[in-house]
Parts: C-alpha cells; sequence; structure tokens
C-alpha cells in the first residue's frame, strides 16, 4: 500500500497544478490588430513593425507548442511508469488478500481516470495552441500582402508624379506659345492702328484737295463751262464711282451679316456641345461610381481584392479623381497632320475644334474687311469716316471674343 501511494502521489499532485493555456480570442484579437492597422495605414515604417512582431510572435508559439509536445512525452513516460508500477504491483498483490485487490483495483480505475483527464487537457491545450498558430500564419501573410500592396501604390505615385512632371513642360510650352501670340496680335493692332492714323491724313489732305477743287472750279467757271463734254465725263466716272461704292457697302453689309448668322451658329454648336459634354461627364460620374461601389461590394464580400481609392468631388490634391478622367477627354493623342473622323473626337475635343474654326473664321472677315481701304483708297468719293470706323471696331470686338 505505500508503495501504491508512493507512486501516485506525484502524478496527483502534477495533475493538480497543470493548466491548460488560456483559449485567447481570435476575433477580439484580429479586431484589435485591424484597428491598429487602420490608424497605422498611412506609415509603412509601422507596417514593416508589425510583420516583424507578427514573425516573433509566430516563433513564440512554436517554442510554446515544442514545449508542451515536451510536457506531453514527460506526461506519457510518467503514465506508462505509473502503469508498469500498477502492473508490477498487480503481481505482486495477485496472491493477496481480497480486501487488497479490491484496494488495487479501486486506485487503479482512479489512475486511469486521471490519465484520461491529462489526456484531455493536454489534447484541449495543444488544439488551442495550433489554432492560435494558424491565426497567426493568416495576420502574417496578410501583413506581407499589404506591404505588397503599398510598394503598387508607391510605384503607381512615382509614375503618376513623371507624367505631371511632363504636364507641367507642355503647359510652360503652350504658356510661352499663347505669350508670342498675344505679343504678335499686339503689333498687328499697332499696325491697324497706323494704318487707320495715315487713312484719316489721306482723307484731310483729300477734303483739302476738295476745296482746292472747288475754288479752282469758282474761278474757272468759264472754262468748265467751256468743258461740258469733259465735265459730263467727269459725272459719268463720278456715279460709276458711288455705283461701286453701294456695291462695296452691300458687300460690307453682307459680310457683317454672314459674320453674324456665323457667329449664331458656332455660339448654337458651342452651346450644343457643352450640353452634351455636361451629359456625357455626368453619365460617367454616375457610371464610374456605381462600377466602383459594385467593386468595393465585392471586395467586401472576398471576391476580388479592394480598388484603390477614388474621389467624385473635385478636390485639390487628389490623385485619382473621376474629374482627371473627365479632362483627359480633351487631350489630343494622335499625331500632327494625320488623319482623324469627327466621329471619332470627344465631345471636348469637338469644342476645342468649333473654337478653332470660329477664329479662323474671324481672321477671315479681318482680312476681308481689312481690303476695304485699298479701296477707300483707291478712290476719294466713297464711304464716310464715321462708318468705315464703326465698321472696324466690330470687327476688332469680334476678333477679341
Amino acid at each position: 500500500m505505500r508503495i501504491i501511494f508512493g507512486s501516485v502521489f506525484p502524478l496527483l499532485i502534477f495533475t493538480g497544478y497543470s493548466k491548460a493555456p488560456e483559449k485567447k480570442n481570435p476575433s477580439g484579437k484580429e479586431k484589435g490588430v485591424y484597428k491598429e492597422k487602420e490608424g497605422k495605414r498611412d506609415s509603412k515604417t509601422d507596417k514593416e513593425s508589425d510583420v516583424e512582431k507578427a514573425k516573433a510572435n509566430a516563433v513564440l508559439w512554436e517554442l510554446r507548442l515544442k514545449a508542451t509536445e515536451q510536457s506531453l512525452r514527460d506526461y506519457t513516460e510518467s503514465c506508462q511508469k505509473v502503469a508498469r508500477a500498477n502492473e508490477h504491483l498487480t503481481n505482486q498483490l495477485y496472491h493477496a488478500e481480497k480486501d487488497a485487490i479490491h484496494i488495487a483495483g479501486h486506485w487503479e480505475r482512479h489512475v486511469s481516470l486521471l490519465c484520461c483527464k491529462l489526456f484531455r487537457r493536454l489534447k484541449d491545450a495543444l488544439h488551442s495552441v495550433i489554432k492560435e498558430r494558424d491565426c497567426l500564419i493568416d495576420k502574417l501573410k496578410y501583413h506581407i500582402k499589404e506591404a505588397e500592396d503599398l510598394q503598387k501604390l508607391a510605384k503607381l505615385l512615382t509614375e503618376e508624379n513623371t507624367s505631371l512632371a511632363l504636364d507641367k513642360s507642355m503647359l510652360e510650352l503652350t504658356v510661352k506659345d499663347n505669350a508670342a501670340q498675344l505679343g504678335t496680335q499686339k503689333q498687328k493692332l499697332s499696325e491697324l492702328r497706323a494704318e487707320v492714323a495715315s487713312l484719316e491724313e489721306a482723307l484731310q489732305l483729300q477734303a483739302v484737295e476738295i476745296e482746292q477743287l472747288e475754288k479752282k472750279e469758282k474761278a474757272n467757271l468759264v472754262t468748265i463751262q467751256a468743258s461740258q463734254v469733259e465735265l459730263d465725263k467727269l459725272q459719268k466716272v463720278l456715279a460709276m464711282r458711288e455705283k461701286e461704292m453701294k456695291h462695296v457697302k452691300q458687300l460690307a453689309s453682307t459680310i457683317v451679316a454672314k459674320r453674324q448668322e456665323l457667329e449664331e451658329f458656332f455660339h448654337e454648336a458651342l452651346g450644343h456641345v457643352r450640353k452634351e459634354i455636361k451629359d456625357s461627364r455626368l453619365q460617367y460620374k454616375q457610371e464610374a461610381l456605381q462600377s466602383y461601389r459594385r467593386r468595393f461590394r465585392e471586395a467586401t464580400a472576398g471576391k476580388i481584392k479592394f480598388p484603390p481609392i477614388r474621389t467624385f468631388h473635385k478636390t485639390a490634391h487628389s490623385t485619382n479623381s473621376v474629374y482627371s478622367d473627365m479632362e483627359a477627354a480633351a487631350t489630343w493623342t494622335d499625331q500632327p497632320g494625320s488623319e482623324v473622323e469627327i466621329s471619332d473626337l470627344t465631345w471636348e475635343q469637338k469644342e476645342q475644334v468649333l473654337r478653332l474654326l470660329f477664329q479662323k473664321s474671324c481672321w477671315t472677315l479681318c482680312s476681308l474687311i481689312d481690303f476695304i481701304p485699298i479701296l477707300i483708297h483707291s478712290n476719294p468719293f466713297v464711304i464716310p469716316q464715321n462708318e468705315l470706323t464703326l465698321l472696324r471696331q466690330l470687327t476688332l470686338k469680334n476678333k477679341v471674343q
């Protein structure tokens, strides 16, 4: 009996103080890690530290698993020793009294029950450790994947910065070209003003000459009466010149009327194109928003990965805005000099084409208006100065618009 108690008592003490590892709540730990990830999304260094912590935790749990397995082997050896001791005692007490046999059977059942409990506890502890190890491995994979996504995002941002630098250089060249064109227009405007001043001086000289001619006509009235035939010829020439001037006036009024009709046509066309641009942009924005929400729902369901963050409002520092796609529709991708179908153009490009045609039509009208002073200079009996000034002001106003 002393041998039985001496062999079983250490096992009872060991089983009484051995505790299974506490089960940790994986879902609560995942929530904590997820909140920490949401708070430090913009810091690449923190992500790397989280990955290192996850690796360290995985190594720690592997060491704990090894320690648990070693404890399990020790418990197994102890149980085997107890079983061998019980078998030896059973062989020794086989010929003992019935009471001793009953007591030995009672303690043998008690030891087997304790061994079952011990195995059950060890199995539960091992299962919880394996589950926590799998959870840590999944978190480690998630952090590695997130680090790869951050690297891809950094690469995309670098490419976008390069494209923005190219756009900046293109805009600087455009600004320089516009400044050169503005200087040319100012120079032409000064030349036109000089021409107007010279024409006014010519008209004043012609008025002085007319006064001198009238004086000469009064002084040479007798000579004029004698030269009636020549006077009739001059009157016919004057009537012819007046008829030509009427024709020139009609031509100028026709040009202005056609210009107004053309301007109305271009304004209507531009209004229609702008309305189409507004409608198409609104439709594109709605479709892009629906597509983004659908992809986000699918990513939330775990079907695909999360799409890049995209803004649908005008912001100054947005890197992925739907308005940048709308502005990109106005850029020309075709090579200069290549043939382009009007049906292949976007509405923004059609608006640019209409503006260019309207500008060219304005310059064509200006060239026609500038041809009128040549006729005026060749004929002193033509359009009055106030009508010519009004016509030129109207043309310059259309140029500026």
